[in-house]
């Protein structure tokens, strides 16, 4: 289907698009599929009838609520010239495209000579990604999609015919052999040694065998997800490890990220002062990025902007990694909001969401950090090229740890059906938008300074009892970060750290777990950056680059508990195995690292 069709439609009748019919259409197929959800199953009342839980009266409020907005839409007239743009498109899109494109030929022409760079680079694909947008306007998207069907299933027709579970462990070796004839054929470094990669990938079997020994239901795992989220994650690394494009291409999206997200020091020193602005301290650094950047947020969902790339995005995954609408946006945008936030995406689905999806969720806000907080990292000192990095691998690897600890084996409401409902807030402007980004930035900042006071305070705390108890038997700075270290030592070496640097990345793990990321980062930067090789410094920057940690279960609870009260009693139940697992998927992005490196 073409870009600017006007619907698209999925499997299970649930579509998006502008037609009367909408809401019939939404109400009907989606109560008829919740019928058979194992979530809300018909219970008999007391005379022995059956009532569905509360579905048709919350559906139809839904469906009211918004065929009121597109009711007020539809009073709005476009405008004279919105009219005369409609009338004309072709011709304003044929003179974009000449603009453009003399724009970027005369920046090639006086650019290139001067040599290869960066930004070249970078306006070379942008121009590429503009050409076939605007190209894809007027051509079917389905005349290369068909066609590329079409040699998939003729060069799959003899594999297809096998039994699933032989195709199954066919692709698993098949996975497995590219990954190791791909790392160990890459030529020996100082700070990466075959046997070090060894001891690697062993790392990575570990901790999948551990989720599939501890999976709530072995027979159910999906291994062709499994294998192919793991597989995009390897696939994804080696282009930023060992390809100078993928390496200039994150190189270029961390600095442009550092210079953006900068910008607010100039907020910052407009209402405190220069003197404040410049004074390092952490409230004072990062808190006024995290607002701008969510404000940031609010003004490209305004826009549509964040949307359209949600969705282009989730079309991969669903399509390919067979997960549910809701999942796939979920883990595309956990990088970009973070915890908590990105489950408001998809709030009308949250109460029917299948107990795999909803760890799924949970999973997906542990298993990485969010684009408010990543200057913050890097104000610190903290690799911006290893973070950008490990929060895109986290997508594919944080559904990979969940379906393998907490399997599909329900109909999700949301299965082949992508879709972003509108945000319950309605800005008038991008003014309008980027206040209310404003307002959302305030509240996590007090609520994550709040975590920090308390949690560094109970952890300070408890660590002064160990010491105390300590002394009695000649044990001194007898701490928790040093008890639990020492446990977290096997999981580095897992990880390829140097022999040398296990105690102190054990140290580095417990902090994260028990304090949080921010706490083992400020740790990494200021006292063992010059300790540490790089290769384990590299190594320990995926592996804290997430948000698992046990302040942030009473987070996930909170938040997503207030989305769906009706399965509160799930996710409580959920939180912890989806911190492990969140805390595994940072793992297996450090041993990836350690591969590669």
């Amino acid at each position: 289907m073409s870009k600017n069709s006007d619907i698209s439609t999925g499997e299970n009748g649930l579509f998006v698009g502008a037609t009367d019919n909408m809401v019939h259409r939404v109400h009907t197929n989606l109560t008829d599929t919740l019928e058979t959800h194992s979530d809300v199953k018909q219970k008999p009342s007391e005379k022995g009838s059956t009532t569905a839980i509360n579905i048709p009266s919350t559906l139809d409020e839904k469906a009211e609520t918004y065929s009121n907005s597109q009711d007020e839409d539809e009073k709005k007239k476009p405008s004279k010239f919105a009219l005369f743009y409609q009338k004309h498109l072709p011709w304003f899109h044929a003179l974009q495209v000449l603009i453009v494109t003399g724009f970027v030929a005369a920046a090639f022409a006086l650019q290139v000579p001067k040599g290869y760079s960066q930004e070249n680079l970078i306006l070379g694909l942008c121009y590429a990604f503009f050409i076939l947008y605007r190209f894809f306007d007027y051509v079917s998207s389905s005349h290369v999609t068909t066609a590329w069907m079409k040699c998939v299933r003729f060069v799959g027709a003899p594999i297809m015919r096998l039994p699933k579970h032989i195709r199954s462990i066919i692709y698993g070796i098949f996975v497995l052999a590219v990954i190791v004839a791909t790392t160990f054929s890459l030529p020996e470094s100082e700070n990466s040694t075959r046997l070090e990669r060894l001891v690697a990938l062993f790392g990575v079997i570990v901790f999948l065998g551990a989720l599939y020994i501890t999976s709530t239901n072995r027979k159910s795992v999906n291994w062709n997800t499994i294998c192919s989220s793991i597989l995009i994650q390897f696939l994804l690394a080696l282009f930023v490890f060992r390809t100078s494009v993928g390496n200039d291409i994150f190189k270029w999206a961390s600095g442009f990220a550092q210079t953006y997200l900068s910008k607010a020091h100039f907020g910052t020193a407009f209402v405190f002062g220069d003197v404040v602005a410049d004074s390092g301290i952490f409230a004072v650094a990062v808190f006024p990025t995290l607002i701008f950047f969510a404000a940031t947020v609010q003004i490209l969902y305004f826009y549509g902007a964040l949307q359209w790339l949600l969705q282009k995005s989730s079309v991969f995954f669903v399509n390919f990694l067979n997960v549910s609408g809701a999942e796939s946006i979920v883990a595309v945008a956990s990088p970009f909001l973070g915890q908590g936030e990105n489950a408001l995406l998809i709030k009308p689905f949250l109460p029917y969401l299948t107990t795999s999806e909803m760890h799924q969720v949970l999973t997906s806000g542990f298993a990485t950090i969010s684009g408010s907080v990543l200057y913050g990292y890097i104000a610190m000192g903290v690799d911006g090229q290893a973070l950008l990095t490990s929060c895109i691998m986290s997508i594919p690897c944080a559904i990979a740890v969940s379906k393998l600890r907490v399997p599909e084996d329900d109909v999700p409401v949301t299965a082949r059906n992508i879709i972003v409902p509108p945000s319950d807030e309605k800005p008038a402007n991008a003014l309008h938008a980027a206040g209310f980004g404003a307002a959302a930035g305030v509240n996590i900042s007090l609520s994550m300074m709040a975590n920090l006071i308390s949690l560094l305070a109970l952890l300070y705390a408890v660590n002064a009892f160990l010491t105390w108890l300590g002394n009695f038997v000649y044990i001194e700075e007898l701490t928790l970060q040093l008890i639990t270290g020492y446990i977290f030592v096997p999981i580095a070496w897992l990880m390829g750290i140097n022999k040398n640097d296990l105690v102190t990345v054990g140290r580095l793990l417990a902090t994260k777990i028990w304090a949080n990321e921010f706490v083992a980062y400020q740790e990494l930067a200021s006292t063992f950056k010059d300790v540490l090789t790089y290769r384990s410094y590299i190594i320990t920057t995926y592996a804290l680059c997430g948000f698992a940690n046990l302040g942030s279960i009473g987070m996930q609870i909170g938040v997503i508990g207030t989305l769906a009260p009706n399965r509160s009693a799930d996710i409580a139940r959920l939180a912890i195995s989806a911190m492990i697992c969140g805390a595994f998927s940072t793992w297996i992005s450090a041993a990836i690292a350690g591969l590669l490196i």
